[in-house]
């Protein structure tokens, strides 16, 4: 069982690196001037290695706008993306999982005001609800529908028997 958790927290690590890394890279592109044409498609298919290398089915990356998504002042589905990954279990047993939602804006946008499609959300230990509330069916607001600045991260973690399918419903900028 101990082998089994810290290969999990290795996967995650792992993932936390690289992410961080791509991210980096695609600021410092964007800081320069220099918008490679391919730069989301080497995004996606390092969030699809990713995913292939961390453990599968409990892992999950959402980044586009689900059918009838809203996109406003010129922002792009892929402005925000959702990674989604188990953690450790409470000590209780009931499985907990870690969310990041991240601006990854290439031309260095803030965007504000994101919701995500997230069901009937509900978590056995409070989420911080200045990071993330549930305020209707399938509505979760970030941050109270505040900015979330070029390469913010907003982090927390939930505990339920299941996970919830995360997607960006939508999204604002400046």
């Amino acid at each position: 069982m101990e082998q089994w958790c810290f290969k999990k927290r290795a996967a995650l690590v792992i993932v936390v690196v690289i992410t961080s890394l791509l991210l980096l890279t695609i600021a410092q592109a964007a800081a320069s001037g220099h918008q490679h044409p391919s730069s989301w498609s080497t995004l996606n298919k390092a969030r699809k290695l990713l995913l292939n290398t961390t453990g599968g089915d409990d892992d999950e990356v959402s980044s586009s706008l689900p059918a009838g998504g809203v996109v406003s002042d010129g922002c792009s589905g892929e402005d925000v993306v959702v990674y989604q990954s188990s953690a450790n279990p409470l000590p209780s047993g009931i499985p907990a999982y870690t969310v990041q939602i991240i601006n990854v804006c290439s031309g260095g946008c803030t965007v504000y005001d994101v919701h995500v499609s997230c069901g009937d959300f509900a978590s056995t230990e409070l989420v911080d609800p200045a990071k993330f509330q549930r305020v209707s069916f399938n509505d979760c607001v970030v941050k109270g529908g505040g900015a979330l600045e070029p390469s913010e991260t907003v982090s927390f973690q939930y505990s339920n028997s299941f996970s919830y399918h995360l997607t960006v419903a939508s999204v604002a900028c400046h």
